[in-house]
């Protein structure tokens, strides 16, 4: 058995992949530090929670002391009528008004704000779930980016033996021929089989630049090879080995859920706050003013006043507003409540599908293991057959065909293994870069 139960990267006995790669230029580590800095939904995830932080502290502010200064300096050209003992006068003045003050006030007992608080609080836990999630998604997309690249490489190397292989085989058919030892059927047949493996190879090429071009959108960066899987390479087997505690563990740890739950708990901070709309609120209060427009008459005033003290506001009567406030948010909650429970379901049914997969792949791979074992002596015997004059060519070529289209799907198979495994992690909220470093020691060097 190819996968050991335990760690995420237990070292493991793997058959040996005949698939040989250059040495390589960037690894998984050098692609994923690229998309970090480059992913612009990461980095708009990011923003997003700053501006939760500073909403928080916004709320926040509504429970300090709130201090203002005001001041006034006024030229006041004033024409008046005077009445007394003499008659009305008709009076001038010119003077300069100055004026300035400081007000302090200190909320003691303000529900709502406070209720704004701690929904500020769930904001912020929403935020930090849902900038985890990016980042759990970012490690997701560009291994699985990578990792179908290495799938294309390999098709490239493994389709390119093949035609190597044919092409041996056909100037093998030739000096036959010429020695009038096969016929002209087997010489034009190896001749179409060349044709259509050099088909197959413009084919893999041109789905290896794909692929590279879908990994140059994450990174936003050109990319010519990558490290590819060492052929010794371990493949790591589920840790817990049972689809239930997988569930679990998704149910509380996956960063979508404890978002949408989140989403709840603000929702019911928002009925709490709307109902304490209808409580008094006491606030302490504490003011200093200064006046001066003196002019040298009777009209003239020059006075400072201090005063501290408490003011309490008692709603009344608000038109209905604070009830319809507070049935709004009641269906507001109500709507995320079906968000969460819509999540809590998809998230199960994605850990299962993956938790599925990666048994599925593992059986396959398996399998494939045996079926390129069983084509490589099919292949000697036949070739064997074919030497000896009691086996066609074309038994050689399919025997050949059959053993190489079994190497290209064992490749596949190992490469969606390890995309299904991050799959698995990721929808049960365990995906991190470790996981990064762990899939880097796999690649060759």
């Amino acid at each position: 058995m190819f996968i050991t139960a335990g760690a995420w990267f237990t070292p493991v006995s793997v058959a040996a992949q005949d698939q040989p790669e250059p040495v390589p230029s960037e690894d998984l580590l050098t692609i994923f530090d690229l998309a970090r800095a480059a992913d612009p939904t990461l980095r708009g995830q990011h923003f997003e929670l700053e501006y939760l932080r500073e909403q928080r502290r916004e709320d926040l502010s509504r429970l300090l002391p709130q201090v203002y200064a005001s001041g006034e300096v006024r030229r006041t050209r004033r024409d008046q009528i005077q009445s007394g003992m003499a008659g009305e006068q008709e009076l001038t003045r010119d003077f300069t008004m100055k004026r300035y003050g400081i007000d302090m006030r200190q909320p003691i007992v303000d529900v709502p704000a406070w209720h704004a608080l701690r929904r500020g609080d769930s904001e912020v836990n929403r935020g930090e779930a849902e900038l985890e999630a990016a980042r759990q998604d970012l490690v997701a997309r560009v291994t699985e980016a990578y990792l179908q690249v290495l799938g294309a490489q390999s098709g490239v190397a493994l389709a390119t033996r093949e035609l190597r292989a044919i092409e041996a085989n056909r100037e093998r058919v030739e000096g036959l021929y010429e020695e009038r030892m096969v016929a002209l059927a087997d010489l034009e047949e190896v001749r179409a089989r060349r044709d259509s493996a050099s088909a197959a190879l413009i084919r893999a090429e041109g789905e290896l630049d794909v692929a590279l071009e879908r990994l140059t959108e994450i990174t936003d960066m050109p990319h010519e090879r990558l490290a590819g899987l060492r052929e010794d390479a371990p493949l790591p087997a589920p840790d817990p080995a049972d689809l239930d505690s997988w569930v679990e563990q998704a149910l509380t740890g996956n960063p979508e859920v404890i978002a949408a739950g989140e989403r709840v708990s603000a929702a019911e901070r928002d009925i709490r706050g709307a109902r304490a709309g209808r409580y008094p609120s006491l606030d302490f209060v504490a003011s200093y003013s200064y006046l001066d427009d003196l002019d040298g008459t009777a009209f003239g005033r020059k006075f400072e006043d201090a005063a501290i003290g408490f003011q309490l506001d008692v709603p009344l009567y608000t038109g209905g507003g604070v009830s319809a406030r507070a049935r709004g948010a009641g269906h507001v909650r109500d709507r995320e409540r079906q968000a969460l429970e819509a999540t809590r379901r998809s998230v199960r049914a994605d850990v299962r599908s993956a938790w599925r997969a990666v048994l599925s792949s593992g059986s396959e791979i398996n399998a494939l293991q045996q079926a390129v074992r069983s084509n490589e002596r099919s292949l000697e015997a036949v070739d064997a057959g074919f030497g000896a004059g009691l086996r066609p060519l074309s038994d050689v070529l399919d025997a050949q065909s059959e053993l190489f289209a079994a190497r290209r799907d064992l490749a596949q198979a190992r490469h969606e293994y390890l995309i299904h495994m991050v799959n698995l992690r990721r929808a049960a909220g365990q995906l991190g870069e470790e996981d990064i470093v762990g899939l880097n020691n796999m690649l060759a060097r």
